[in-house]
């Protein structure tokens, strides 16, 4: 009987488990860094303006690690040696940012916030290429990268609502210092055994060494991962909810727990989604999963706002169902990756794995940059007052469920419409391209096999 699957069960455990670590100092990072630095007493503009400088980092630092991966030739892997070094950095990094010395004046609070922040960037950089790349070296089976994918989907479920369940009921208690440290050593723990298990079974052939130029080549000739994370960056430039979110908890429902109440009603349903997505991929394509999902999840935000936030049963009811519809687009972003990853390699010839999954990591990045950046500023313009306990006018209050709700609509929904009509790789297709790209298949047979047939291969 042939063996399905190439990695053994300890690679897959240590594989997705790395994902929950890594969402320990995320999660902190992602989900808390304004909330800790407004109530540090760093002005709302100000907070605007370091994400911004930080992620001017980010967009030259992601994009050029992508090239560094491709190109580095390590001692022990092509991507394990940068997950090892990283690990560390990464902790370190987490508790510098909330150690923030409180006696300082807002210059230098801010300095200290924007180098830590860039550093823990660089950090997270460092891990989040090789992570996403590196299933990609330890199975060519797509069945079971897939598989990888979806379940680490929910590991990083689980560390998320971990830290953000936690955070809430420990800061007010330990304070932001003493939470950063625990669960960056966490973290750690769970992300340090992929250095040492991870097998690299199918690496860059090594006949060719494309140059930075063939590299960048590469990547701005795969349209359709240009296409799909083009359209990511146009749906974050009003997506304003995760800014808020705190806000909204503490100003609109009345308590710093409803932040944990309502990652828990956003994050639970996840579970049902990671289940479905499964069982609905074995029929339907994942571009169209993505589709139905978006658009739902656009329709249920307006009802929400609609439906204001006097009503706690149906705000909660409709979030959970909301939810299972976000979640279910989330878990298949980094299938679409590996598509495009499997189409860039077709197209050109170079397997250049690191370059694909840092536009995925980047992107990440800069939309949570931007959003909150936007965010940010749009709480100076409308009367935000910073500090721990801060009382806020009513009129803000309400821009808090605004931008919670029905902002977030405008940008997703000319992204969801941009994609509709520009990304063109059905799942069908990028799996042929993989047998092509595995020897499997020769390259006339898979041209022949192709659903979609306005593909410009080209050079």
């Amino acid at each position: 009987m042939k063996k399905e699957y190439q990695t053994g069960w300890l690679e897959r455990c240590s594989y997705e488990f790395y994902f929950l670590g890594q969402l320990f100092s995320y999660g902190i990072v992602a989900g808390f860094l304004t909330l800790f630095m407004t109530e540090s007493g760093i002005p709302a503009f100000v907070v605007s303006g370091i994400l911004l400088v930080a992620k001017i980092w980010d967009a030259i630092n992601d994009p050029l690690f992508g090239i560094v991966v491709d190109k580095a030739h390590l001692k022990g892997g092509k991507y394990k040696p940068w997950l090892k070094l990283s690990t560390i950095l990464i902790a370190v990094t987490t508790i510098l940012i909330f150690v923030l010395p409180q006696h300082l004046g807002v210059p230098l609070k801010a300095a200290w916030i924007l180098v830590a922040y860039i550093l823990w960037d660089a950090a997270y950089t460092m891990c989040d290429v090789p992570i996403f790349a590196l299933a990609t070296t330890m199975t060519n089976n797509i069945k079971e990268r897939d598989s990888m994918y979806l379940i680490k989907g929910f590991f990083t479920f689980v560390g998320g609502l971990i830290v953000i369940v936690l955070i809430p009921f420990m800061y007010p208690t330990i304070g932001w210092g003493a939470s950063a440290v625990i669960l960056a050593l966490v973290g750690m723990v769970f992300m340090f055994p992929i250095g040492f298990v991870a097998k690299e079974r199918h690496n860059v052939e090594k006949e060719v060494e494309p140059s930075i130029k063939e590299l960048l080549k590469y990547l701005l000739n795969n349209k359709p991962l240009l296409v799909f994370y083009g359209a990511s960056i146009i749906s974050c430039l009003t997506a304003t909810g995760g800014t808020v979110s705190s806000y909204v908890a503490i100003y609109c429902l009345g308590s710093e727990k409803w932040i944990s109440y309502l990652t828990l009603l956003s994050t639970l349903p996840m579970l049902v989604s990671i289940l479905a997505v499964q069982l609905v991929l074995k029929k339907v394509d994942k571009f169209t999963i993505w589709m139905i999902a978006n658009f739902v999840n656009i329709a249920l935000s307006i009802l929400q706002y609609f439906m204001g936030y006097g009503n706690i049963t149906a705000l909660c009811v409709v979030l959970v169902i909301k939810s299972i519809f976000t979640s279910g687009a989330g878990v298949l972003g980094t299938m679409f990756t590996a598509d495009c990853a499997e189409y860039g390699h077709f197209r050109s010839g170079m397997r250049a794995q690191g370059m694909a999954f840092s536009i995925q990591t980047f992107t990440a990045k800069i939309t949570g940059a931007l959003s909150g950046a936007i965010g940010m500023f749009i709480l100076g313009l409308i009367g935000f007052v910073e500090g721990s306990g801060a009382a806020q006018t009513p009129e803000t209050i309400q821009w808090f469920w605004k931008m919670w709700t029905i902002v977030p609509v405008i940008s997703g929904t000319i992204a969801a419409v941009f994609l509709l009509l520009a990304y063109k790789l059905p799942s069908q297709d990028a799996k042929v391209m993989a047998q092509a790209n595995a020897g499997e298949i020769t390259r006339e047979e898979a041209i022949t096999q192709l659903k979609y047939k306005g593909y410009d291969f080209s050079q």
